[in-house]
């Protein structure tokens, strides 16, 4: 990003820009939960009492649906965008929301089942998400269309 005068296209991306990384921070939050309920409540077996067969299949439903969020987020988002390039925002913010749905649903299952390491493999799913669809100021230019100027061709 440039350094210049704040632009209202560079102040909305900044917005947008804090938003997420908020929702970044709170990822972690979740395992800070995670991890004091495991030292409190040594050993944490969960809320949940299921069995070790529901628990796989659960396990495995919601890692199915969190794989085809991604999906959901890249249609979702240029569908967005297609319809009408100022919601850009909104394209971002509904990636912010499935990324983070993603590391909820590990939490939900740790709660359920006390195993960390579902907890963290959402984790670490809902940390890739936010790495891919995280926005850049380059692609807000390139949408919004107020790049820098470009040089002329002569044609």
């Amino acid at each position: 990003m440039s350094k210049g005068p704040l632009t209202p296209l560079k102040a909305r991306y900044l917005v947008a820009n804090f938003i997420g990384l908020a929702l970044i921070a709170s990822v972690f939050g979740y395992a800070v939960v995670v991890e004091v309920l495991r030292r409190v409540w040594d050993p944490f077996t969960g809320f949940g009492h299921f069995t070790p067969q529901f628990s796989e299949t659960l396990r495995h439903v919601l890692l199915g649906i969190a794989g085809v969020i991604y999906f959901v987020i890249m249609f979702g988002q240029r569908r967005i965008v297609a319809r009408n390039r100022e919601l850009l925002p909104v394209a971002v913010f509904f990636a912010y929301a499935l990324a983070e749905l993603v590391a909820v649903f590990g939490l939900v299952l740790f709660l359920l089942t006390g195993k960390a390491i579902d907890f963290y493999v959402f984790f670490a799913v809902s940390l890739l998400y936010f790495w891919v669809y995280f926005p850049k100021y380059s692609t807000w230019e390139a949408i919004l269309g107020e790049g820098p100027p470009e040089a002329e061709s002569s044609s």
